[in-house]
């Protein structure tokens, strides 16, 4: 699903399943986005990447009833199904097992905890757990935008549509995630094409600024407007403003934004400690865990 055709449609599988299954999704369309446009690694410079790592089904008029994908290029992989046809979850497992297993040690299935017939399928063919992956929790958006953010003195919340300071945004994702004090242009070019994806929306990018408008906290409100949800995205605090409460704060200014948006529930989903008691902190309504199932 490079093409726009075959990304569409598998774009309103997305909506489609989460229509039906709600907190039980597999992905969001905001994830599927920035799979596209998100270029996190080389790998994802080259158009060959996506038909390599992602394969779909379709039923007699051509409309997406399933699809296989892998992320980043590597042996973890999901499987999605259109609502009525999760009897293909065993056609297209049996798909990625005949095709990508050999380019890899071991395959790596990521999967809800809560999907009993899933696991139980995987379990048939050989996978085992091996652990527990994330945590994503639902907020009540309305519930969440009557807690201000609360910012130290010195600082203010901006998006990237009101000060679009490209730069300073990737100064900081650069040192939040990889620990790298420097940007290149092609780092300013990946920023700037990650925002073609049709869940992006500029005043949703929002930083916490200081007084020289420095960007030292992030987060980015990507948007299902059909199901009026939303995934919040891409949090991050640069190493020298650590322990302040910003990321809190940024957040909480997102879910704000969210409800002038009309959204009316939002997803966070951890995959490390240190964010999981951020996410738990802010109050969720309800929590899905994930885990990996390998075969060898």
């Amino acid at each position: 699903p490079y093409h726009d055709a075959d990304f569409a449609l598998l774009w309103r599988l997305l909506q489609r399943d989460y229509a039906a299954r709600r907190d039980g999704f597999t992905w969001l369309v905001s994830r599927f986005g920035d799979w596209k446009y998100g270029l996190w690694g080389e790998s994802k410079y080259i158009p060959t990447f996506y038909p390599k790592n992602a394969q779909v089904w379709a039923d007699g008029l051509g409309e997406t009833v399933g699809a296989a994908l892998s992320e980043d290029g590597g042996n973890v992989f999901f499987i999605f199904t259109a609502p009525g046809f999760d009897y293909l979850y065993e056609t297209i497992l049996d798909w990625v097992i005949a095709h990508w297993r050999a380019r890899f040690e071991s395959l790596v299935a990521e999967v809800q905890e809560a999907w009993a017939p899933t696991l139980a399928t995987l379990e048939a063919r050989g996978f085992r757990r091996v652990k527990q992956a994330a945590i994503t929790r639902a907020y009540d958006v309305a519930q969440q935008a009557a807690r201000p953010p609360v910012l130290p003195d010195g600082f203010r919340i901006v998006s990237i549509q009101e000060e679009p300071d490209y730069r300073g945004k990737r100064l900081l994702q650069k040192n939040a995630f990889a620990g790298v004090d420097g940007v290149t242009a092609l780092d300013i070019e990946a920023y700037e094409y990650s925002r073609l994806s049709p869940a992006y929306d500029p005043w949703l990018d929002l930083s916490v600024v200081d007084r020289d408008g420095v960007h030292a906290a992030s987060c980015l409100g990507f948007l299902d407007t059909a199901n009026r949800i939303s995934e919040i995205e891409r949090v991050c605090t640069h190493s020298a403003y650590r322990r302040r409460g910003l990321a809190e704060a940024v957040i909480r200014a997102c879910f704000q934004r969210l409800a002038q948006r009309g959204v009316e529930r939002a997803y966070i989903t951890a995959y490390g400690a240190e964010a999981d008691a951020l996410y738990e902190k802010l109050g969720p309504v309800a929590r899905r865990a994930w885990a990996h199932y390998e075969l060898k």
